[in-house]
Formats: structure tokens, sequence, C-alpha cells
């Protein structure tokens, strides 16, 4: 008989190649377990690949594709970047100044390292670059004021730009004599470094249906908007009160449509219901996209939907039960970063590992109940079903407590989160007036990988339960989500910047002026 071949008397690349099939966790145990394995592991000249895989899961990234770097130097580019995150030195940043124009009252937001502003009140949008270096081909574009759209007698617009894909998207209605009754909203999709179509746009206009209720409009108010997009789906949800024969108002009606842009023009995606009307926020429901096939309503409490036929109705999978009396919560959206790109300048510069929605982390904001939360997207991601195949109802006290951090939100500044980090402003030692304390950023890493660099010395492992007052509810909340934590020494006074993004390597602080002779500034720190 002949002799069978042993697994490790093949060669080396042979066996690495066998273990890159596996999941990252696998090859780890089976490095951990196998001596040979191991050396095969750390000193084999093929085993950046395997190094890579692990390093990529272990911080719940996902591979992008980018042949022209080499996967050692995409390995070294990947645990200097985690390792910067861990050194958290704040004292070196650039600052920008922003236009006059966009003095305070303006939607600001970042994404793909660029800067978008929006002023609604004249209708000017700018977008630019954020310190690009050299060889970083980017987009510019700065819209003059009631330049946004061509079309006239229109109003309530909103907008949405992703530089990623050269996309402006622009929201608006169009008001007629027998306004509200004869008002119908659009989305026009244009280019972003010009005023064409988008090319992979299935039309330049989206249209909507109207889901309204019917009912009285005496003394209606403008409606409210948001405008969202994520790679091929584009949202846009509206609202607005709903009056009684008094002119008063409890309740409000909200409509969400979801378009695949570039297949379709129209919307089946549609969703409607009514809610308590929420006085002290424009909105009263918010929603996110969590990846390319789920999408998060969130209310009274969550609603976890699949959007993968776009064809019908989104599908109710599972509604997340939240404690008692937490009203008008808003979704910190994530700062996004690149996974691919439609824009031939920006293909060049690629990153090559994007955050994995499975594994990433979300934020809301209860203002009125002084509460931040930071959620683990991994419970959205589980199969949902009862016994008789019925979207189930999950307690808050079977999912939040492990899945969920809940932190008291002192810092007038909403948290800001991206892939698996999150950063908050929290007072310092010995403070105990939040007005005229002193505050310090705290980085928070929710990875499997931070949980590894704290054993090798790099920040503080949390891992122990936490509990906050509900003002609203009256009622003790325990959380414990672990996470890995490093705090700054720099301090900023109460107030000091209003919005906090942060991407891959980078800490965007908005510092907004009250004096109008000053420019509001945008301060840039990078890892």
């Amino acid at each position: 008989m002949k002799a069978k071949a042993e697994l490790l008397s093949l060669p080396v690349e042979l066996l690495t190649y066998i273990l890159s099939f596996l999941p990252w966790r696998d090859i780890l145990r089976c490095t951990t377990l196998c001596k040979a394995l191991r050396q095969t592991y750390i000193i084999s000249e093929s085993s950046s690949e395997l190094q890579y895989a692990i390093e990529l899961g272990s911080q719940r990234l996902l591979p992008v594709s980018n042949n022209h770097i080499h996967v050692a130097k995409r390995l070294q580019l990947l645990r200097e970047n985690a390792s910067a995150w861990f050194k958290f030195d704040l004292h070196s940043f650039e600052t920008i100044s922003i236009p006059e124009k966009f003095h305070r009252l303006t939607a600001t937001y970042v994404t793909n390292g660029h800067a978008c502003f929006w002023n609604p009140s004249i209708d000017s949008v700018r977008i630019f670059p954020i310190l690009p270096k050299s060889s970083q081909e980017t987009i510019e574009r700065d819209f003059f004021p009631g330049s946004l759209c061509a079309v006239s007698n229109i109003s309530d617009i909103d907008v949405f730009m992703d530089p990623a894909q050269n996309l402006l998207a622009i929201s608006y209605a169009i008001s007629g004599d027998n306004y509200p009754y004869d008002e119908e909203s659009y989305i026009e999709l244009l280019t972003l470094d010009g005023d064409g179509v988008h090319p992979q746009a299935a039309g330049r206009t989206l249209f909507m249906s109207d889901l309204w209720l019917p009912g009285r409009r005496e003394n209606f108010v403008t409606w409210c908007s948001k405008l969202e997009g994520f790679e091929k789906y584009i949202a846009f949800l509206r609202f607005a009160p709903l009056f009684d024969g008094t002119g008063s108002s409890v309740y409000s009606k909200w409509c969400l449509h979801i378009w695949d842009w570039q297949h379709s023009t129209s919307s089946n995606s549609i969703l409607s219901g009514s809610t308590i009307l929420d006085l002290d926020s424009d909105r009263s429901i918010d929603f996110c996209f969590l990846g390319n096939d789920r999408l998060l309503i969130i209310s009274d409490n969550l609603e976890l939907y699949s959007i993968e036929d776009m064809s019908r109705s989104p599908q109710l999978l599972a509604r997340f039960l939240l404690p008692a009396s937490l009203f008008g919560l808003k979704c910190c959206t994530p700062t996004s970063d690149i996974a691919y790109s439609s824009h031939p300048k920006i293909q060049a510069q690629q990153v090559t590992w994007v955050s994995d929605p499975k594994y990433r982390v979300l934020s809301l904001v209860s203002h009125s109940s002084g509460l931040d939360f930071v959620i683990s997207t991994t419970i959205f991601f589980d199969g949902f079903s009862d016994s008789e195949g019925m979207s189930p109802i999950i307690p808050w006290i079977y999912w939040g407590p492990s899945n969920v951090r809940i932190f008291r939100h002192d810092f007038p500044c909403r948290l800001g989160v991206s892939g698996n980090r999150a950063l908050n402003a929290f007072p310092a030692a010995g403070a105990t007036k939040p007005v005229d304390s002193e505050y310090r950023l705290h980085m928070m890493d929710f990875s499997p990988s931070a949980v590894r660099r704290h054993q090798q010395g790099l920040g503080r492992l949390v891992n122990e339960p936490s509990t906050v007052y509900n003002c609203e509810s009256g009622e003790y909340l325990t959380t414990f989500l672990p996470y890995v934590e490093v705090v700054s020494d720099r301090t900023f006074s109460y107030g000091e910047f209003v919005e906090i993004w942060l991407d891959q390597d980078k800490i965007y602080l908005f510092k907004e002026n009250i004096d109008t002779d000053n420019m509001d500034q945008l301060e840039v720190i990078e890892m």
C-alpha cells in the first residue's frame, strides 16, 4: 500500500493556501493548537496572507480588492492604524475655517474624506476634500445660493452627498395653488463633479407615491424630512402632524420610500405609519441602513426590516423593545468608509479594508432622558422567527444588556461612531457641574482585537456592568457590552465642539463660534 500524505508533510505554500479558506477564528485555533502550523503562520514567506486574514477578522473588517498594494504592506498599515488609535494623541491637529455663508443653521457632515455643508435657508451647498494628500484625487464643488435645483416654485429641499459614488441627491417638493393638497415630492440624481445625470442612475428623477392618510389639513405644518443613502439604496423619510378639528395635534403621520436608484425610478418598497408627536424634536422617528439588506426603524422601539426584495414593502424581521419612556430617539449615522467607488478619480485611492456591517456599532441618543446608547449590530443579523414563523417581539431584558452600553449624555454633542469605534466626551475626574466642567474624549473600541491589544498593555478593558438612571421613567438601566477604552489627556470646555466624526484614521471636531464675526472651524486630528 502507498503511504498516505499527511497534512504537515505538504509544502508550506500549500498549507498556507488550505488554511486561507478557514474563518479567521479557525485559523487562529489551528495555529494555536499545532506547533508546526504556528511556525508556518509566523515565519513562512506566505504567512502574511494568514496574518492579514486574522487581523481583519479580529478588527471586524472586510478586505477590499486592492491588488496594487502587497499583502505584507496592507498588514503593516492595518496594524499601524489600530495601534495609532490606542496612542490617541489629540494635541497635533489642523484647523479649517468654514465659509461665512455656512455659519450656523447649516447641515454639516463628513463622509469619505470630504466635508459637506448645506445651508437650507439659501439653498447653498459646498463639498470639499479635507486636507487631501498630494497624490489624492478629490471632488470639490460650490453651489451658489439658489442654484442647487433648476426647478421653480419648490420647497423643503434636502440633500445627500456621496463622494465615493460621485452622487448628489436632491429632494424637493413642488407646491401648487392648493397647497398642501397638490404638493408633490421628487428626488434628482446628479453627479457631484458636474450638472449631468448620474451615469449609473436609472433616470434623473426618482418618483414617490402619496400614501398620506386622508384627514383634515387645516393649519398644515411644513413636512420634515430625512434623505439618506447607502451604496445602491436611497431612502426618503417625510412626515407631518395630524390635526383634529380643533387644530390640535398629538400624532404625526410618517412615510418612508426606498429606491434601488441604479435600477428603478419608482419605489415599491414603502413603509408608513403614525407615532406620538415629539414636540422637542423635528422628527419623531428615525432610520438607518444596516448593510445592503437590512433597515432599522427607530421609534418607540427598534423595528428590523429586510429590504432584499425591492419589489415589495420591507419585511419585518423582529421588533426589539426598548426601556420605558425613551422618546425622540435619534440615530447618529456612522461615518462611512469607502467600500467601492464608481468615480474614476477616487478609484485609485481606495482603502484596503472596510468595516463589516454585521459587526459595527451604532449610536442612539435620547435627549429627553439624557442617555446615549451604543449598540452592537451583531444582534440584528441573527435568525429571527418564532415557532409559527412570525416576526418575534424581543423584550429589552433578553437583548439589550449584553449588546448595549448606555452612557450619560452630559456633553452637548452627539456621540461619534465609525466601524467598531465610538468617541464621546465625559467630564474629567472630579468634575461636579457639567456646564463648568472640563471634558476629555474617550475612545471606545468594541472589537475583539482591542481586547488582544489590551493584553499587550494598550487601553483599559471595561467588561464590568454599568448602571445609569433614566430620569423619564425613574428606572435604573444596567448594560455590559465589553469594550477597551483610551482616555485623552487633552481637555475641552463644555460645548467647545458641537459635532464629532471619525473615520479610519482621523477625528473631526466641528467648532461653532457664537460670535458672527468669527468663522466656524473644523478641527482635524490625524491618528
